[in-house]
């Protein structure tokens, strides 16, 4: 046998090829297994962290906790509550001039935006600075135009939080910087973090990814940039998320990376709130922002509104009476139901529905619209809604039918009974009167004759 010329080089090249692609298919499993994000639960895998919560706002519902009750140190979500008091007590007077004094100046530490003394800015500049780029010294100057001091602005911070419901977070200073009497837990932060979320002006600057600061008598204009490395990408260009709509982020070395963040999808109509605390750094890797993420990406992939209930789904019939045109007339719901359920709900398998009707029939003249009853939908044990069922279409009624039905209904009267049982009674009475009166003019014509002379 002969072979080709260049027909070997072509079966190295061909066996190659073959090894290579090998080598792709024993990788692939790898790949996948390294991708794995869920438990056997179906759950986020949260890891590297003290706790971790996701919470639905349109439902209401808290869809994953995780050490949500630990006490921890709340670090930069110190200022979700500064933010909230101080648009409380400042808020109305957004231009109010603000004085920097030294007072100030030295009650701040950790980031600072470089505020100084004389310098006068506003209550609105002062919010953007504090809330978008995490600067201590705006917020101390808040505390000191809302309160008069930064001892009382805390006061006002911690009966906010017992007002709110949040009983196991104490603050001791509004820049978060770490204090060992200062704590909190992720479910007082998520108690807070939703009544911020109803605070529109608070929103509004905690999702601006960059505030230029006008300039003022002391200080040239100034870019500051957004913390949240969800919302912008100036400090760390690696968790950018283009669903997140603020609000803070942080770390002390003795709490952790912390997280408090909201993201929404216009398209579902869906807005949840992450809160990852106590997060590590790993090889580069901060965990407290990849936690957050994996949180946001599971709920918006494995949740969404799903129609349980059809308007027009043809529910049963029921017979008419007193019709000539029909013999039934078909229920639909009178509106459809729509729940947020996972993705993985199958209607046809997981859904089951449960109705009854006022009547087993119904006596026209009918109404399209009419109600009828009510149907339930359930999934297992848990009752997802409800909501009337009403006929489909109009129904005359018929004369005749009409007049004969009322017919047996005055038969079926007592009244009705009451006459015809005297009827019956006179007529036997009459008879038997009839009968005598009879009998005696017969008796007194035989005695008539009787007496007759012959």
């Amino acid at each position: 046998m002969f072979l080709k010329p260049g027909c070997g080089r072509m079966k190295r090249i061909f066996t190659v090829l073959l090894a290579f692609l090998e080598l792709i298919l024993c990788m692939v499993p790898l790949a996948a297994e390294e991708e794995e994000v869920l438990d056997e639960n179906g759950l986020p895998i949260i890891e590297n962290c003290t706790g971790a919560y996701l919470y639905n706002f349109e439902n209401d519902q808290i869809l994953f906790a995780k050490g949500e009750t630990e006490r921890i140190y709340p670090t930069a979500t110190a200022k979700i509550m500064a933010g909230i008091v101080s648009i409380e007590q400042l808020g109305n007077n957004l231009t109010q001039s603000v004085l920097i004094t030294e007072e100030m100046l030295k009650a701040s530490g950790g980031i600072k935006m470089g505020l100084t003394a004389g310098e006068i800015v506003t209550v609105e500049q002062l919010l953007y600075a504090a809330l978008v780029n995490n600067a201590n010294d705006a917020v101390i100057a808040l505390a000191y135009t809302a309160a008069g001091s930064v001892e009382d602005f805390v006061a006002l911070m911690n009966e906010k939080a017992t007002q709110l419901g949040a009983y196991d977070t104490h603050y001791t200073n509004p820049m978060g910087l770490h204090s060992d009497s200062m704590v909190t837990t992720i479910a007082d932060t998520a108690i807070i973090a939703r009544h911020a979320y109803t605070i529109p002006l608070f929103m509004e600057i905690v999702s601006t990814p960059k505030y230029v600061m006008e300039a003022t008598n002391q200080s040239d204009y100034r870019n500051l940039y957004n913390r949240n490395s969800l919302i912008s990408k100036f400090y760390n260009s690696g968790y950018f998320y283009k669903r997140a709509i603020g609000m803070n982020a942080g770390s002390t070395s003795q709490g952790g990376y912390c997280i408090c963040a909201v993201a929404e999808d216009p398209a579902s109509g869906l807005t949840y709130l992450a809160i990852v605390m106590g997060g590590k750094e790993v090889e580069g890797e901060i965990y407290s922002y990849a936690n957050a993420i994996r949180l946001f990406d599971w709920a918006f992939e494995s949740f969404t509104y799903i129609e349980v209930l059809r308007q027009d789904k043809i529910v049963c019939e029921l017979p008419v009476n007193l019709s000539s045109a029909l013999d039934y007339v078909t229920l639909v719901p009178e509106t459809s139901i729509t729940v947020y359920l996972p993705t993985s709900t199958i209607v046809s398998e997981d859904i089951r529905y449960s109705y009854n009707t006022y009547e087993d029939s119904l006596n026209a003249p009918i109404s399209a619209g009419q109600t009828a009853g009510t149907i339930t939908v359930l999934m297992g044990d848990r009752i997802l809604g409800s909501c009337n069922l009403i006929t489909t279409s109009s129904v005359t009624r018929s004369e005749f039918l009409y007049f004969l039905a009322r017919i047996r209904e005055f038969s079926k009267g007592r009244f009705f009974k009451a006459t015809l049982i005297s009827i019956i009674v006179f007529s036997i009475a009459y008879v038997f009167i009839k009968a005598g009166w009879r009998e005696h003019r017969m008796r007194k014509r035989s005695r008539n004759i009787n007496n007759r002379p012959y």
